[in-house]
């Protein structure tokens, strides 16, 4: 009894001591995600983006730094740019990239692996080569081609405003009413921020309770396994990261309480998580049509692993 009551206090300290950490990031993104939402920042960029292959993907690498959202916002975004003219391989490429390329994740993932710039590099490069990669294979395709037409969702499928979790503005690309009820700006961007952070807390939350549990009550007979083998830690990680669904601004943290996992394997929670899991499944098959859909979980998958296997190979240790 006293070991059980020992082990429930210690998976209790570590789900908070995980949540404390996340939280102030995710508001922050929260926040930021909400004054996107208020501006015409998807439009200014339909407008400035150059056309050629090369170029319209270099912009959609970097795009989230300006008009930054996390995975759960980011295909109705998507689908809006690509209803504006922006080309595809320009939207595609900022759809996977900007859930990891903005400021909050940036200084996120800096915080919670302790200042290691490797850590930070690798997860931006491994991002960048996935995005890349299904920019450059939808180069000049046009929107008629990648989206589906019609109702966009299909049967059994949750409308767009149930399932995207984030702020509804004017370049959200939902199709609703933005409602302009009369409220100032602060107090619209209050409630956005409120909203987007309550919904994207119980992933938070979940992933936190997950870690905690694994790292109490989890057998290290059951462990070692997996923390011995580089394949299987990876496989294991990126199989979590798709089941949990944490929001990108706070992934870093779970990700990095996981310390008896290869540093590679933490890398790979972190860069497939925001390109696939279970929300984005859903709005992937509901926005675009099934190969775009299917690829687009397909290819960042098989790339992460070969990625984050030749991290581990080449840096065990997450250092330079």
């Amino acid at each position: 009894m006293n070991n059980l009551f020992g082990s429930s206090q210690i998976f209790i300290s570590l789900a908070i001591a995980i949540v404390l950490e996340a939280a102030p990031f995710l508001l922050l993104g929260s926040f930021v995600s909400a004054v996107a939402g208020e501006t015409s920042l998807g439009q200014r960029l339909a407008r400035a983006a150059p056309r050629s292959r090369g170029g319209g993907i270099l912009v959609g690498l970097f795009a989230g730094l300006v008009l930054p959202t996390c995975e759960c916002g980011v295909v109705p975004v998507a689908r809006r740019l690509l209803r504006q003219g922006l080309p595809s391989h320009t939207v595609i490429t900022y759809m996977l990239a900007a859930p990891v390329v903005n400021p909050v994740v940036l200084l996120s993932t800096w915080v919670a692996f302790q200042g290691s710039w490797a850590s930070l590099a690798a997860r931006v490069g491994v991002v960048a080569v996935a995005a890349a990669a299904m920019g450059w294979a939808v180069a000049g395709t046009t929107s008629a081609v990648l989206l589906r037409g019609g109702n966009p969702f299909p049967v059994g499928l949750p409308r767009m405003d149930e399932v995207c979790g984030h702020v509804h503005g004017p370049d959200c690309g939902c199709d609703h009413d933005n409602g302009a009820d009369g409220r100032s700006l602060p107090l619209r961007l209050a409630r956005g921020t409120a909203l987007e952070f309550l919904d994207m807390a119980k992933f938070l939350i979940l992933g936190a309770l997950a870690a905690a549990a694994v790292k109490t009550f989890m057998p290290s007979s059951l462990l070692t396994p997996l923390q011995s083998s580089l394949p299987l830690s990876v496989a294991a990680m990126m199989g979590l990261a798709v089941l949990l669904s944490i929001c990108s601004e706070a992934d870093a943290f779970v990700a990095a309480s996981f310390t008896g996992f290869p540093w590679a394997s933490q890398m790979a929670f972190v860069t497939l998580g925001p390109m696939v899991d279970l929300k984005l499944l859903a709005m992937f098959y509901g926005v675009f049509h099934h190969r775009l859909a299917t690829a687009l979980v397909v290819v960042p998958t098989l790339l992460v692993f070969v990625l984050c296997m030749a991290l581990g190979l080449l840096l065990p240790g997450g250092s330079w």
